[in-house]
């Protein structure tokens, strides 16, 4: 964790300055309306945690936890490695974005953990403004067919391919992301009503919009959030127990669902789902060619067909859409046995983490983390930039949300 600081007050004032409020306050809007913005958003958040702690005179100090960096660095030494035999052009590139990630989670963490209790308050009230600001905007636009996205990008009235496209199925899992730790804003204000019933609001907003995804993974959330009400260590090992099992059975599950179950002709899945059973079983058949170490980082863009057809869409140039449509599946493809190991040992270490928070605000870190994983499992390429630096979102305004005085207090004024 970081030391103390040696300029404190310096460090309060600043972080209310004007830049760094208006990402907290942005957070929100953004993730309802342009998605796509949140890389800069996650780079203009370490750039200016950076400054902060170079002026406390504490980047020099910073201790990030050492099981947890030396895992993230292992996976990136790993990934930047794969470039070298990875077929995708852009492979340097997605290596830049993972590290820019980790690197915006260690010195932005590090910056809003050390947050004087009265800053996190005042910032925590921005975040949960901006938030219900995004979800305005978000329902709005799915009320309105999107009107601001058509103008901005001068859709005609007619095109359905904004209404049924990414941006509001993007924006969906975003804030199904979020909603979490707006939450426990409230409650550590006291809201002990209010708090939940804002991501159960917004579950029944989702079912208004086109992301399947983004309702399992409010759906599964609330489950995850009430069960760990009570049993909050249970749920966290059968959370990690899931997560060990979907990285082990990710090949054998594709196999399973295509080959034996002949779920991509099921005729009671939806035909998005019958074909991800179509697209998982060629990723596991492409990851099972290199077992050890893949076929290199971002390589699922670029895969060429070799002899595959598919009943869904017509195989060029690309094997996969982009990618594999599972994080799980899409380690396994680009770096193997030994990626799947690295990425399990860090999903594993965030999750313990959230046992080092206080007893009731466990639950709603667990609830985001399930959001989360569910996304993972059906939908977005796990390095696409947006949805890493979605997910970095969350768990910065988790530690936000911890560091806001219980009941609406002054704070420690530091």
């Amino acid at each position: 964790m970081l030391a103390p600081l040696a300029r404190r007050d310096a460090l309060s004032d600043t972080i209310l300055s004007y830049p760094f409020a208006a990402a907290v306050a942005l957070l929100g809007p953004l993730a309802g309306l342009a998605p796509r913005g949140l890389p800069v958003w996650a780079l203009t958040l370490m750039a200016l945690s950076g400054v902060l702690l170079a002026r406390g005179g504490a980047l020099a100090r910073l201790r990030p936890e050492r099981w947890t960096s030396a895992a993230v660095l292992a996976f990136l030494a790993l990934a930047a490695a794969s470039v070298a035999w990875s077929p995708s052009g852009r492979a340097a590139l997605t290596v830049v974005e993972i590290g820019y990630i980790a690197l915006s989670a260690t010195l932005a963490g590090a910056c809003i953990a050390d947050l004087p209790e009265d800053a996190a308050r005042r910032l925590g009230w921005l975040f949960v403004g901006g938030l219900l600001a995004g979800i305005l905007i978000f329902s709005l636009e799915n009320a309105l067919d999107h009107p601001l996205h058509r103008w901005v990008n001068g859709k005609a009235a007619d095109d359905l391919s904004v209404s049924e496209g990414n941006v509001p199925k993007r924006a969906a899992a975003l804030l199904a992301l979020l909603v979490w730790p707006a939450a426990l804003v409230l409650r550590r204000h006291g809201q002990r009503l209010l708090a939940p019933a804002l991501p159960l609001g917004y579950a029944v907003l989702s079912l208004l919009q086109p992301s399947r995804s983004a309702i399992v993974g409010i759906g599964l959330g609330l489950a995850v959030f009430l069960a760990a009400q009570r049993w909050a260590s249970a749920t966290r090992r059968a959370l990690a127990a899931a997560l060990a099992a979907a990285f082990a059975g990710a090949i054998p599950a594709a196999w399973l669902f295509e080959r034996v179950l002949d779920l991509d002709h099921a005729p009671w899945l939806f035909r998005s789902a019958q074909h991800r059973v179509e697209i998982w079983w060629r990723a596991a058949g492409r990851a099972l060619e290199t077992p050890l170490l893949g076929q290199g980082i971002d390589a699922s863009r670029s895969l060429k067909p070799m002899g595959e057809t598919s009943q869904f869409d017509p195989l060029t140039e690309n094997l996969l859409p982009l990618h594999p449509h599972n994080a799980f599946l899409q380690v396994w493809l680009e770096l193997g046995a030994v990626g799947a190991a690295l990425a399990l040992a860090v999903a594993l270490l965030v999750l313990a983490g959230t046992a080092r928070l206080e007893r009731d605000d466990q639950p709603y870190a667990l609830a985001s983390f399930t959001a989360a994983l569910a996304m993972v499992s059906t939908a977005y390429g796990i390095w696409q930039a947006w949805w890493m630096a979605g997910m970095l979102a969350a768990g910065l305004m988790l530690v936000l949300a911890t560091r806001v005085p219980r009941n609406g207090g002054r704070g420690d004024g530091r």
